[in-house]
């Protein structure tokens, strides 16, 4: 049996036939007044997009955004970059065989060996509170399922199912380093900040066939999720002290910095957490970038950044 390939794996001028997500879709007009339909499909490895030209607002009708299609296409290129050329294209029928995993990009690493390593580092609070307020997440049922399966972003950072779980203990494990080598922060209220600064990504994103917002998610976001959260379970704790939680809630407010923090950092922990989040949020998008850069190159324009990045491996300086 061959090895089943994905959208991002064929080379340009090569057909292909198989289910895709369909991400997008637009309706625009060529400059003799002509419709055309701008479509962007894609599978776990990735995206592409493409145009019909031929009964464009019929197909845009009849197609739906996050819905699965069948597409037989034909890898070409257009301005030094791949795109689609598509043949033909229908919805799904029931009898079709579709595997979700095939559809959304899934992480590496054992999401429930990443939490296991976590609450291993929960294990070894001192500080009783901190210890029973992340268990009380932890143990609930639905949303350690969700915790171990959301993504940490769409398009940028950890965008990939247990995609969050793999980002929080990279935070976590970087807190405890830096919180060894300066002795005057509190450890237990860092770490308790990387595992739940994200928590409310579990309902900002959809994510059963692609990763997009959630109607809770545009409307409210993650920060606010989270913190409202925070302060709901803490409240069914006894005696949790009121200053205790502040500083919590702050670091979860406060954790993108300037990049739609309601609040600054404002305390060592604080400001130690925003960096480590915006240190593993930008090696992990470079990682991903890397693996999608031509053999050979080295250079590559990254536009969330804003400048040219050198993404040469050691061997190659």
């Amino acid at each position: 049996m061959s090895k089943m390939r994905y959208l991002r794996e064929y080379e340009i001028g090569e057909t292909f036939t198989g289910f895709f997500v369909l991400r997008r879709k637009e309706l625009r007009t060529t400059r003799n007044g002509q419709p055309y339909l701008m479509l962007e499909i894609g599978d776990r490895s990735g995206r592409l997009s493409g145009n019909i030209w031929d009964d464009a607002i019929t197909v845009n009708e009849d197609l739906i955004e996050g819905s699965v299609i069948k597409v037989q296409g034909r890898i070409e290129t257009y301005q030094g970059a791949k795109q689609v050329s598509f043949k033909r294209l229908r919805k799904v029928r029931p009898d079709d065989e579709i595997d979700p995993a095939n559809l959304i990009p899934a992480s590496d690493s054992d999401p429930n060996e990443n939490l296991n390593k976590i609450e291993k580092l929960i294990s070894g609070f001192s500080n009783e509170h901190l210890k029973q307020l992340i268990t009380a997440f932890l143990d609930d049922d639905t949303f350690r399922k969700q915790f171990l399966k959301a993504p940490a972003g769409k398009l940028w950072h950890h965008n990939r199912l247990g995609g969050l779980i793999e980002h929080t203990l990279s935070m976590c494990q970087l807190c405890v380093m830096l919180a060894d080598h300066y002795p005057e922060i509190d450890k237990d209220l860092l770490v308790s900040g990387a595992i739940l600064h994200d928590i409310g990504k579990v309902e900002e994103y959809n994510f059963e066939t692609f990763i997009d917002y959630s109607d809770r998610g545009r409307l409210v976001g993650h920060i606010t999720l989270g913190a409202q959260w925070v302060v709901a379970r803490a409240a069914q704790i006894d005696n949790f002290p009121p200053e205790l939680l502040d500083r919590l809630q702050h670091l979860i407010l406060s954790h993108q910095g300037e990049h739609g923090s309601p609040v600054m950092p404002s305390t060592r922990e604080a400001f130690l957490l925003h960096y480590i989040d915006l240190i593993d949020s930008k090696m992990d998008a470079l990682r991903r970038i890397t693996k999608d850069l031509p053999e050979g190159e080295r250079w590559t324009f990254v536009k969330l950044l804003g400048q040219f990045v050198d993404l040469s491996s050691p061997e190659e300086q």
